[in-house]
């Protein structure tokens, strides 16, 4: 406190000059309408830029919590998207086929690993078992599909992604339901191919590549890609087609595991009888 006295009556002269200031600052506005419009304008854009900033601030740092919140919003629409598309093969009336139309869960995730640039290339997502995630689920992203899930913590699973050499994924050209099998060759993180297509099947370039739905990993007619080449060469049986891929793999930052509710009956089922799908 003393040295707030001392302070004060050390700058007096210069602070009775700074309330002079003000003082005749404020009657030059309150006398002179141009003078009081600018104040008011000025005072108002600054405030204005002022809110701006602050706002622009606040919405920065709640946009982990407004990108989860659109992951879950997905989730949702996935869900229902999936169950209209079952609905087209299967007639709501008894148990069964309501329990096919509503076999396929998604939970959203978000990346906190992944590689590119190998050939054997893996992700990591921040959901394990404790969000109901097993091994052997797919997952699949905004685009297209991304991969299956190979093991899991209780807060983190690792998934194979498409772009590993060693895994594959059941496939259908959806124009003309022909079916093949999508295989990463180890090259551009963009492409992959499409194999066992006959030479006798017809199909363009720009055509979609989906999921099949043979095995239990992902619903049919989830896109992996379209047709960007195709060739075939004197006495082969099978086209070699290069597939664009759907999902950006250098991109990734968020996916959905797929938890499909009829999968273990399947699998159970498939193993007795010694068959099992591509993947």
């Amino acid at each position: 406190m003393h040295r707030l006295f001392h302070f004060l009556y050390q700058y007096k002269a210069f602070l009775f000059f700074l309330i002079l200031e003000a003082i005749c600052v404020w009657l030059i506005i309150r006398n002179n309408s141009y003078q009081s419009a600018s104040y008011f304008n000025t005072s108002n854009y600054v405030v204005g830029e002022i809110l701006q900033t602050t706002n622009n601030v606040t919405e920065y740092f709640n946009l982990k919590d407004v990108n989860t919140q659109l992951a879950g919003e997905n989730a949702r629409l996935k869900r229902l998207l999936t169950k209209e598309y079952q609905k087209k093969d299967f007639i709501i009336g008894n148990k069964s086929e309501f329990l096919k139309a509503n076999q396929y869960n998604y939970i959203p995730a978000k990346v906190v690993n992944n590689s590119t640039s190998r050939f054997t290339n893996y992700i990591t997502v921040d959901k394990g078992t404790l969000d109901g995630i097993k091994p052997g689920m797919g997952v699949i992203a905004q685009d297209g599909i991304v991969g299956k899930v190979k093991s899991c913590s209780e807060n983190f699973s690792t998934i194979i992604s498409l772009l590993h050499e060693k895994w594959s994924v059941s496939a259908k050209i959806a124009d003309g339901e022909i079916d093949g099998i999508v295989k990463w060759q180890g090259m551009d993180p963009a492409v992959a191919d499409l194999q066992y297509v006959g030479r006798h099947h017809h199909f363009q370039i720009g055509d979609s590549v989906v999921t099949s739905g043979y095995n239990t990993l992902f619903p049919p007619g989830v896109l992996i890609g379209r047709i960007q080449n195709f060739k075939i060469d004197q006495g082969k049986p099978f086209y070699k087609i290069n597939v664009k891929l759907a999902t950006d793999f250098t991109s990734l930052r968020y996916v959905y595991v797929i938890e499909n509710y009829l999968k273990a009956e399947k699998d159970s089922l498939e193993y007795q009888n010694n068959y099992s799908s591509d993947e």
